[in-house]
């Protein structure tokens, strides 16, 4: 059982998290951060509201309410395409007679966003981010059940 005081901090604290996992993995290409502690962070924010709120809460805030979700079968694939898309990366890279894991950059002009600088390398972070996420979201589903 949680009190009012832990309901209300995580109420703000975690989309603060989840904001900051936003911030890592967009400077990641570029300086300190990435995939892997976006990941850390997304999966610490969500792993909060499932220690201080019941899982109907969770399922609730998913849009799941009343369906029997077993969290694993969803967190699994998740991790499992983060793999793909981080090796997919080098494999693509690969195949275009390139060195593997080797990255492309650009500019694109967006409007009201002015240019925005890209790289492939964000692709490889995202299934980074997703890898981890779905893996340390698995382990908090496993270590609350026992």
């Amino acid at each position: 059982m949680s009190t009012v005081i832990a309901k209300q901090v995580i109420k703000a604290a975690s989309p603060l998290m989840l904001l900051v996992s936003l911030h890592f993995f967009i400077q990641g290409h570029n300086l300190p951060g990435g995939g892997f502690i976006a990941g850390v962070m997304a999966a610490a924010s969500i792993a909060l509201v499932y220690m201080v709120f019941d899982i109907q809460s969770v399922k609730q805030i998913l849009g799941k309410r009343g369906q029997d979700i077993d969290f694993i079968e969803e967190y699994v694939p998740l991790s499992d395409a983060g793999v793909a898309l981080a090796v997919g990366t080098g494999i693509l890279s690969s195949s275009l007679g390139l060195s593997f894991l080797s990255h492309r950059k650009g500019v694109v002009s967006i409007p009201l966003f002015g240019k925005i600088h890209w790289t492939t390398a964000m692709l490889f972070d995202l299934g980074v981010f997703l890898a981890v996420l779905g893996s340390l979201l698995a382990t908090v589903e496993v270590l609350g059940e026992q």
